[in-house]
């Protein structure tokens, strides 16, 4: 074979090379698994069934939850016979409230890195001066970043008698609840007990109702992670661009 054939072949073996380890290099995002969440409020802290805090309350499951491009994971009270278990405006008492003048402090750790800079959404923004009135719903507010998540916080009530204090007033921040997209580990529970129910999205305080909430919420939502190429595809990479070397150095011969 003459030699410019011979350098035609290896260029044109080269460029083959080089567009398979392109086109095969995966272009989807990597998923982000959350596998530890803990959550701060003045002095009471809760965390996922794997954490060393006293209120163990959220199983994110084996491995931790996986979660898609632009999904959500979604901490709120886990209801059932521990009841309103994360009912973060009262936990932080009697160290930060209204009449003591003391800012609640909020603190979010999620896969061991500190979110921030943070809001009190979940203290109620230290304006909750207890009683059966006070209305504490409010819709999400971003509390901080990674470049894999992004996390917002809110508060779900509808046990007070106050109309929803959520702006679109069904007395929980959006999205709430399971879906096809969003996992939700939450639940309600009884509101025996509890104030009346004061109106349009407030729960039955009947010993059978099972949807009361006063809680506070914490979403976790997914962002865009580009996959890192597999091994083959970039070692297919590297030999298309050896090729070409070669044959540069063979045109200089």
């Amino acid at each position: 074979m003459k030699m410019k054939s011979r350098i035609g072949v290896l260029v044109a073996v080269a460029a083959l090379i080089i567009g398979a380890a392109v086109m095969g290099a995966p272009q989807a995002s990597e998923a982000v698994t959350i596998t530890s969440v803990t959550v701060t409020v003045g002095g009471t802290t809760w965390c996922d069934t794997t954490g060393s805090c006293t209120n163990k309350i959220w199983d994110l499951g084996v491995g931790g939850t996986v979660l898609a491009t632009g999904n959500s994971l979604i901490l709120t009270q886990t209801g059932g016979v521990h009841g309103f278990n994360f009912d973060t405006s009262e936990g932080n008492l009697p160290a930060c409230s209204t009449g003591l003048g003391t800012p609640c402090a909020t603190s979010i750790t999620v896969n061991g890195f500190l979110i921030g800079p943070g809001n009190d959404a979940l203290a109620n923004f230290n304006g909750d001066p207890s009683g059966p009135l006070h209305n504490e719903a409010v819709n999400y507010v971003g509390y901080g970043a990674t470049p894999a998540f992004t996390v917002s916080t809110g508060y779900a009530d509808n046990v007070h008698t106050n109309p929803c204090a959520d702006a679109d007033g069904d007395c929980q921040p959006n999205p709430f609840g399971a879906s096809a997209t969003d996992t939700f580990i939450g639940g309600g529970t009884s509101g025996l007990g509890s104030a009346p129910q004061g109106g349009a999205n407030h729960c039955s305080t009947q010993v059978a109702s099972t949807d009361c909430f006063d809680a506070g919420v914490v979403r976790i939502t997914a962002l865009d992670v580009p996959r890192v190429p597999e091994p083959s595809s970039l070692l297919l990479l590297g030999v298309g661009i050896l090729g070409l070397a070669a044959w540069g150095r063979s045109r200089r011969a």
